[in-house]
């Protein structure tokens, strides 16, 4: 059923919801906490007033507007945060996205490579022992008690063992940077030959 209003009770309710604009601006920026985002709900209000006027049987038509509002902006803010939560962002000022770089891919298989290396290239002994404790959790006096030798020589190979890892990867990203700073540096000389 399609209610018949007057022109003057539309404008009426009109009138009142401007009358009472700093009051509904305030309710709207509470909720949303945002004065832009605050006005974009009390003119959607207005225009549903303009578009399709209040029933004739409401007493109070600005504590009703109030409530449109709140809860329009309450919607909004749902809407908002859902939708943020369905893309993944990226950082500011950049193209790099939550999985990385390229380059940081790049960074990371060379780092993994020289550690990779460092294990390859240890005595047998030493390399079963760091494996087993590393990447099978034995405890150090497990592996001791099975190799036949004390805790602290196990301990002591593990340790060495660790550090030479540490350095591989600390000197593989040490290379990178170093190699990243030549290569900003080099590129205004090259710049410069294109340009002569």
């Amino acid at each position: 059923m399609i209610a018949n209003h007057s022109p003057s009770t539309s404008n009426e309710q009109l009138q009142a919801a401007l009358h009472a604009y700093p009051k509904l601006l305030s309710v709207a920026r509470r909720v949303t906490g945002c004065v832009t985002l605050a006005e974009d709900v009390v003119q959607e209000v207005l225009l549903q007033l303009v578009s399709k006027p209040l029933r004739e049987g409401i007493e109070a038509p600005t504590p009703y507007v109030m409530r449109m509002v709140r809860n329009l902006a309450t919607d909004h803010m749902r809407r908002l945060q859902y939708e943020r939560g369905l893309f993944v962002g990226e950082e500011v000022g950049g193209n790099a996205s939550a999985y990385g770089s390229p380059e940081e891919h790049l960074h990371e298989a060379e780092a993994y490579k020289a550690f990779r290396c460092t294990v390859e290239a240890m005595p047998a002994r030493t390399r079963k022992f760091y494996e087993e404790h590393y990447f099978d959790d034995i405890p150090q006096n497990i592996i001791a008690k099975e190799a036949g030798v004390s805790c602290a020589l196990v301990c002591g190979l593990l340790r060495e063992a660790h550090s030479r890892c540490l350095a591989a990867i600390s000197l593989e990203a040490s290379q990178d940077c170093a190699s990243a700073r030549g290569q900003r540096r080099s590129r205004p000389a090259r710049v410069r030959e294109m340009r002569a």
